[in-house]
């Protein structure tokens, strides 16, 4: 399915507002997939005004700018961007197309100009970092730290490159293992760059298991040293 992506263009000296069909590289955008393009462009839109106007309802949207408190905004808005993950909505070639569409589609959440970067690598999106939150329990969210430290975590070009940091970090959730602690996330996710900045993850440990294992490692010594 294609996805309509709102671009700015500047023709004999005029910007105007132009619809792009976004879609899989090598993918031809018939006259019928344009059509689902459409039909969805008007789902996304229905459902990013749903999720504005209950946050503002809610009175999460106030939190928005307020620092140590916002991440419980992202947190809620990550729980209703689900429908960006389920394939029976949105194929899983087609999100990071859908990530960088849902900026068109949004008034109180974002103002301003697309950040190059997501234009870019969609994936890198606010609320694609919005979901990846919300997949941990929020009393672990609240405690790891705030939304700069959570962004700083999946922004790394470790987290970024392997995947499984982030499912190693979702077991450690489950565990509940670190209740007491404040704000470690930042500390961690600045041990794990330096352990493995010179190194693809993917290729020192082949096996889930043995990178966990070191990952193990590098949060208890992160932990007795916060702790000391």
């Amino acid at each position: 399915m294609a996805t309509i992506i709102r671009e700015k263009k500047t023709i004999e000296g005029k910007e105007y507002t132009v619809k792009v069909y976004q879609t899989a590289p090598g993918k031809l955008v018939t006259e019928g997939e344009k059509k689902k393009a459409e039909q969805f462009d008007l789902f996304l839109s229905g459902k990013m005004e749903q999720i504005e106007q209950e946050m503002k309802e809610s009175g999460l949207l106030a939190l928005k700018g307020k620092r140590g408190e916002v991440h419980r905004l992202w947190y809620e808005v990550g729980r209703r961007l689900a429908f960006v993950m389920d394939t029976s909505v949105v194929a899983a070639e087609d999100r990071e197309f859908v990530w960088r569409a849902i900026y068109d589609h949004v008034w109180a959440l974002h103002r301003g100009p697309i950040p190059e970067r997501v234009k870019r690598d969609p994936e890198t999106s606010h609320f694609s970092y919005c979901y990846k939150l919300s997949q941990f329990p929020w009393e672990f969210v609240d405690s790891a730290g705030d939304w700069t430290s959570w962004s700083e975590f999946f922004d790394r070009k470790e987290t970024k490159n392997d995947s499984r940091i982030i499912e190693w970090l979702g077991k450690r959730a489950k565990e509940s293992n670190v209740s007491g602690r404040q704000n470690w996330l930042r500390p961690l996710t600045k041990a794990i760059h330096e352990e493995y900045d010179k190194y693809d993850t993917r290729i020192r440990f082949e096996s889930k298991d043995d990178l966990s294992h070191d990952l193990d490692r590098i949060f208890s010594r992160v932990h007795k040293n916060e702790g000391s």
